[in-house]
């Protein structure tokens, strides 16, 4: 085994599909995963996503209720568990609280729900399509193609929840090295879906916002911001999608045609709200003026402009693209198959513990013979160190970067403890103007503003760098060093300093130098044709964002990159993890085939309502009602409640189900139609099969008022922020020894500097020279409301 984690033992026990994710994850960065398969293996386990969720584990297959001592036995040599048990099976088979402590005192057990465990949602059943509907997912992002709301078609709650599972499992293994014993840790779909909202929906007493409620992918969803970013249709009927940030509206606009009519702005563009006459170039005309020229021509004349601007292609098409060529990303695996199969490589890169190209996922039970082998293992143990009240308690990270990706990823951090302090220049980020999206990818930092081209503020910056065991930044390639921030300079003033660099594509390569924003690399990869449905033109958006996803992940290659340094002793590292990395690793269902054709290993049908019959949403009299039934059990209940039990011995297995899809879904179609919502779904509850009719209101909105949220930490409420009285999203992660807490709002620019100067050895006096000559910034008071002009 090689890379971070190839000292963890990991056992998969899980029977939904965030389990494989998070296991891969961990497998892919060197972690040794034991599969521990039911018989015949789960629902999904013959699918092609296995191609992908399991490359790089062992199989072992067994009844863990019928034999549970041989899954005792793994564990006692295991670092982790990832399980998706209810609580009694848990404690039927030992895996309890209080029987972990007397057993298994190292270990880490994840346990992976649908609405956590302490929320008045935890007894409703498990799905990805289940949840989605219940918490208005489903009408967040609108179709392109019809009315109503629309099947997810990407995994996006999955791809959140294995995110989830895997950054709390790795702070629960952090923290033993200090409280000398692992602890439960808890993932849910709910969590996930709370994690990728909050840059979208927030409550501000004035209702400022940078974008509309309602539909987000609406075509005029930013109103009078300075901001386009979409997708649309070329004159060739090829699709691309733009983003005017970082100073690219009038240089778009220049481009498409409407040079005299959009105003130049000096300073932050978006602070600027648009003319009338603007708002019906960026909001109306623009469609019919990108039919003028063909998709290759545009990105042409974008790209050179220095605007960001992407093709939307198919899933698996990127692993062609000559940037992921140049990364060597994609990798070559025999398949029984396709013969070869081509797969993204492993999102994370570290200069020092390189991670190998993982195995082939293995035949369900491939590693039987091997399991006594397997549980010879013996888990370390730990002294205890000390008490901490968060994971991340004694962490400092030094970011340098602006926009919400990487923020967000150490927004996470600071939730679980690291004191996270965010480096601005005089002008500031530059998504300061964007109140909604600032806080959430900021809240609860600590801020100090420095010129780092002056010697002066460049010192001040190494100073702080020195007392750091993580440096972030997202600048583009180069300028880290040319500004004297770069690894080789920091590393030489702290030989233990984990150097984390997340451009958009790159360090180095064809397309490093490309600017990078959500949602274009999402569209890139290939989400918005996963979402339109087959056969279909792409959805104009799709739920699931490359920013988030790359917080997510930043926020893994830390803790991954702190245990590899903790477990090796202490030697600085330079790891790299673009956008288009974590994007790549979000659609590890897809991959090519030995022609290098794209294979789809999840697709929404064209009437974007599912994966399948068994999955899927269903029209009735007066709304929709989705299910969730391929399993055996959930299937046998489905049939008994619509009154066809001879299904279940007509298509006894999965497979037979999957062949005879279009049969099922013309016998439910008919079913729902002759039924309201309401009747439909308390027939399918009362009899056990998983359903649950569709919200097609923004829950998500009407959410931030629910008192069990806000008494779980999930959401915040501040008074005194910078916007004022103000509601948001707060902590998604949940340990039982050391727990998160999301508490404080964004910072003011600058709001810190003094004291952190102080901290960092600087004496009154030389501060009050740095304010006074700009070289840093305090603002002069941190209290009452700053001006806002943005708002949709």
């Amino acid at each position: 085994m090689s890379g971070p984690l190839a000292h963890l033992r990991v056992v998969e026990a899980s029977t939904v599909m965030p389990g494989a994710m998070a296991a891969m994850l961990l497998a892919d960065h060197g972690a040794d995963v034991v599969k521990v398969e039911p018989l015949g293996g789960t629902f999904f386990a013959h699918d092609l996503t296995r191609k992908g969720w399991d490359r790089g584990k062992r199989s072992v297959e067994f009844d863990i209720a019928a034999e549970p001592e041989k899954l005792r036995g793994l564990l006692k040599g295991a670092d982790i568990i990832i399980h998706s048990l209810s609580d009694a099976e848990a404690g039927a088979l030992g895996l309890d609280a209080a029987s972990l402590e007397r057993d298994f005192p190292s270990l880490v057990s994840c346990a992976l729900t649908a609405y956590s465990r302490n929320t008045p949602l935890a007894g409703r059943p498990y799905g990805e399509s289940l949840a989605a509907a219940r918490l208005g997912t489903m009408v967040d992002k609108g179709s392109s193609h019809r009315p109503g709301p629309m099947y997810l078609g990407h995994p996006a709650l999955h791809y959140g929840q294995a995110f989830l599972a895997t950054i709390s499992a790795l702070a629960a293994v952090r923290a033993r090295r200090s409280i000398g014993t692992g602890q439960e840790v808890e993932a849910s779909l709910l969590d996930a879906f709370l994690a990728q909202s909050p840059m979208n929906h927030w409550w501000q007493e004035d209702g400022i916002s940078y974008i509309k409620k309602g539909d987000s992918g609406a075509l005029d969803r930013f109103g009078n911001v300075r901001l386009v970013t979409g997708m649309f249709e070329c004159g060739d009927g090829k699709f691309l999608q733009v983003h005017t940030g970082s100073g690219g509206f009038k240089p778009a606009f220049d481009i498409l045609g409407f040079g005299d009519r959009i105003q130049a702005v000096k300073g932050p563009e978006m602070a600027v709200p648009l003319t009338e006459d603007e708002y019906q170039i960026a909001r109306v005309e623009i469609f019919d003026a990108f039919r003028k020229k063909s998709r290759a021509e545009w990105i042409e004349l974008f790209q050179a402009a220095d605007v960001a601007a992407l093709p939307v292609l198919e899933p698996g098409e990127i692993l062609l693209d000559e940037q992921v060529e140049f990364a060597k990303m994609r990798i070559a695996l025999p398949d029984k198959d396709f013969g070869t199969i081509h797969q993204a490589a492993p999102a994370i890169r570290f200069a020092d513990t390189p991670c190998a190209t993982p195995k082939p996922a293995p035949e369900i039970g491939a590693d039987n013979d091997a399991l006594a082998d397997l549980s010879r293992r013996t888990a370390p143990t730990f002294p205890k160190v000390r008490d901490i009240d968060r994971p991340l308690e004694g962490v400092r990270v030094v970011d340098f970067s602006s926009f919400f990706a990487v923020g967000f990823g150490g927004r996470l951090l600071n939730d679980l403890g690291a004191d996270v302090i965010k480096v601005e220049t005089p002008g500031g980020d530059q998504m300061r103007p964007l109140p909604d999206v600032f806080d959430a990818a900021n809240r609860g930092k600590r801020d100090v503003v420095l010129d780092l081209k002056t010697p002066e503020g460049l010192e001040a910056a190494r100073r702080l760098v020195a007392t750091a065991d993580v440096v972030t930044h997202n600048l583009r390639p180069g300028k880290a060093d040319k500004l004297g921030i770069g690894f080789e300079a920091l590393k030489a003033i702290n030989p233990k300093l984990i150097y984390l660099y997340l451009p958009g594509y790159g360090s180095r390569g064809p397309k490093s130098l490309l600017k990078s924003f959500a949602p274009l690399v999402s569209g890139w990869v290939g989400l918005l044709y996963e979402t339109g449905g087959k056969g279909n033109t792409p959805n104009r958006s799709a739920f699931g964002n490359e920013d988030y996803n790359n917080g997510f992940l930043a926020a893994v290659a830390v803790m991954m990159a702190l245990e590899n340094r903790d477990q090796k002793g202490g030697a600085a590292e330079y790891v790299e993890c673009p956008q288009l990395h974590s994007s790549l690793w979000t659609t590890s269902e897809h991959f090519l085939d030995a022609d290098m054709k794209p294979v789809y290993g999840l697709r929404a049908d064209a009437e974007q309502q599912g994966f399948n019959a068994l999955d899927r949403i269903y029209r009735t009299k007066d709304g929709w009602v989705c299910v969730s039934c391929r399993a055996d059990d959930r299937f046998a209940a489905l049939a008994r409640a619509i009154g066809r039990p001879d299904l279940v011995e007509r298509y006894p297995t999965v497979r037979d189900r999957d062949g005879a899809d279009a049969e099922l879904r013309a016998l439910l179609d008919g079913w729902f139609a002759a039924r309201g919502k309401e009747e439909a779904f308390a027939t399918l509850d009362a009899a056990g099969a998983p359903a649950e009719i569709v919200c097609e209101t923004l829950w998500i909105d009407d959410a931030l008022w629910f008192d069990w949220l806000l008494d779980s930490n999930r959401v915040i409420e501040n008074f005194q922020s910078m916007y004022g009285h103000v509601r948001e999203y707060g902590l998604f992660n949940q340990l039982s020894r050391t727990p998160g807490r999301a508490a404080g709002p964004a910072p003011r620019l600058g709001e810190h500097t003094r004291a952190l100067l102080a901290e960092v050895g600087y004496g009154d006096a030389e501060i009050d020279d740095l304010l006074a000559r700009r070289i840093a910034i305090q603002p002069a008071d941190v209290t009452g409301r700053i001006a806002s002009k943005v708002n949709a």
